[in-house]
């Protein structure tokens, strides 16, 4: 095991945040360290410590960011078959944390240092109700009224190891995608008449990638990483702006009824735990 894919720390609540403050959990204090494991001892670590436990959560970190002496050693009790745990020697640099998932979309797989490398610049933040990895970077200071900017601008990011996707929803607003950097991804679009269309997002023109498209306001979208890609940058922006009030996500039982085609994709993308709107007052 090679200390340049991620280590994970499980926790509840608000515990860790992305600020420039350091982590230093009560552990720390009682042991002179910081438990943390890797992609494959995330489970024992839940089903031993957290299964009873409401909202846990995973941070993802890259240790080649953490200040603290990281080191591999035994647990301090057993746990089945693993050993080696990683183990943070001091107060954990909150910077070194490059993700925050709800443990339910935790995949168990590997964080590579490519994908890593691409948290760490944009720093992302996680979508409500989707969980999408998302970074807002522009919101026109310009209002239409009832506070909706004249235009917003996000940038995205797919990734299967750190199941980010985007579930079916439609948005009051035509919606523009762009496609920037990494592997192609696949954008289902349902329209109101029944019909059902797969775009693939790239560029890769001879393939039939597109580097742009427009989704109408009201057709049903979802979103997600091609198979056999790492990750996907992409952008979305709109005019105007996007708002809370303006976003529906699906109820994707329904949806299969009348897409029947698409059944599988529905399942598969259908990560928003039956929530349906944003959160009061939300702005990207």
């Amino acid at each position: 095991m090679t200390t340049q894919n991620a280590v994970f720390v499980l926790f509840c609540g608000d515990e860790i945040t992305f600020t420039d403050e350091d982590y230093a959990p009560s552990s720390l204090q009682s042991e002179g360290y910081i438990h943390a494991c890797t992609a494959v001892q995330v489970e024992a670590v839940y089903r031993r410590f957290y299964a009873n436990l409401d909202s846990v959560k995973v941070a993802v970190i890259d240790p080649r960011r953490v200040k603290a002496k990281l080191v591999f050693e035994a647990p301090s009790e057993p746990m089945d078959e693993h050993t080696g745990f990683p183990h943070i020697y001091g107060k954990l640099n909150q910077n070194a944390i490059v993700d925050i998932v709800d443990y339910q979309l935790f995949t168990h797989q590997e964080i590579t240092p490519t994908i890593l490398d691409v948290l760490a610049h944009y720093r992302f933040e996680r979508l409500p109700v989707e969980g999408t990895l998302y970074k807002s970077t522009w919101r026109a200071e310009d209002e239409l009224g009832d506070s909706v900017p004249v235009g917003t601008a996000m940038i995205g990011m797919y990734c299967n190891a750190l199941k980010s996707v985007s579930c079916f929803h439609r948005l009051a607003h035509d919606e523009v995608w762009h496609f920037y950097q990494g592997d192609a991804f696949n954008l289902y679009l349902l329209y109101p008449d029944g019909r059902s269309e797969t775009i693939v997002m790239g560029t890769d023109f001879s393939k039939g990638q597109h580097v742009q498209i427009r989704v109408p306001a009201g057709v049903w979208q979802a979103g997600e990483l091609a198979a056999g890609g790492q990750y996907a940058l992409f952008g979305c922006t709109m005019a105007p702006g996007f708002t809370g009030e303006c976003f529906e996500a699906a109820d994707h039982q329904a949806l299969k009824q009348s897409y029947p085609e698409m059944v599988a994709v529905c399942d598969r993308l259908a990560v928003n735990n039956q929530e349906t709107k944003m959160p009061s007052g939300f702005v990207s």
